[in-house]
């Protein structure tokens, strides 16, 4: 399994707990209950705080999230270490056929919406990319900044930055993007999402890409690429920008509609014989006061309806 990066956010209700440690009868469910969460960096602070709302009204319950990636949440899920896999792609059809082989049904909910944005470092002179020229970036066959932009000096390179395989994010991108082919030998992998940001906000020179919400987070430190539906290279025609006029922007509709081009849903996988177990959080996930922290953390509502009910 690829290197993950793995933080632990041990999630309890202590003060309640104290409080009604002579009152066990008013626990709903026993205090050794658990449930543990492994997966997608991109959905990490998202589930925290689903985490910390919910257990205001679940004293006595533990939830435990472990911040990895959405590979090695589906692996973990399908072995029966956990209860939620958090899921940046949909599951492959490897992983599929594992869970099968394993007589593991798993049922898919999403939970949320994002999108793949496209960040350079704040001085890089740069504001937009086409698709096609992105995908050249990556594959090694545009390799410096002048070719996307003529006023760059000729002589500074592009330092490309993704993410290692077992991403969701990836995942997402090499599909999306570089529509299955490998990345360019000098992209530069990187263990997380935040480690994208790192690199990229300190560097004139570097390319990167994250989920929007993380960007928009970091909005003091990177500048979000506009994309271009043709090419943005120095010797192209006339460009279609992706935009409001072409209806695929940034905006809150867009990436609730799929108009985005990169816009992806962002998923809870569980074992169907663990529902009882997790659907009381699920279901919080979806409710109004859950898709409010859904909007509020940058990130869109699972569904249209869900901001109503």
């Amino acid at each position: 399994m690829a290197t993950t990066r793995l933080r632990q956010i041990a999630l309890t209700a202590v003060a309640a707990l104290i409080a009604l440690s002579g009152l066990s009868a008013c626990a709903t469910r026993p205090v050794n209950q658990q449930i543990k969460v492994l997966g997608s960096d991109t959905m990490e602070k998202l589930t925290a705080d689903w985490v910390r709302m919910y257990m205001r009204g679940h004293q006595g319950e533990q939830i435990l999230v472990r911040a990895g990636d959405t590979g090695a949440g589906i692996a973990s899920l399908i072995a029966g270490d956990i209860d939620l896999a958090a899921a940046s792609r949909e599951m492959t059809e490897e992983e599929r056929a594992l869970a099968k082989s394993k007589g593991v049904r798993l049922r898919r909910v999403t939970v949320a919406r994002d999108a793949v944005a496209i960040i350079v470092s704040p001085v890089n002179k740069l504001t937009r990319i086409s698709l096609e020229d992105l995908r050249k970036v990556y594959l090694g066959q545009i390799n410096t900044w002048q070719k996307l932009d003529p006023s760059q000096n000729a002589a500074d390179p592009i330092r490309a930055f993704g993410r290692e395989a077992s991403s969701g994010t990836s995942d997402y991108f090499q599909k999306h993007i570089l529509q299955g082919d490998a990345y360019g030998g000098d992209v530069k992998l990187m263990p997380s999402s935040e480690a994208i940001i790192g690199g990229v906000m300190g560097n004139r020179l570097a390319i990167g890409f994250v989920g929007m919400a993380q960007a928009h987070q970091a909005h003091d430190k990177v500048k979000i690429l506009k994309l271009n539906m043709s090419s943005t290279a120095a010797n192209a025609a006339a460009t279609t920008t992706v935009s409001a006029a072409s209806n695929a922007e940034t905006s809150d509709e867009a990436l609730s509609s799929d108009e985005y081009p990169l816009s992806r849903p962002l998923l809870f996988y569980y074992d169907l014989s663990k529902e009882a177990k997790v659907k009381a959080f699920v279901d919080y996930c979806l409710s109004k006061d859950g898709q409010a922290a859904v909007s509020e953390m940058g990130f869109m509502p699972a569904h249209k309806t869900n901001a109503s009910k």
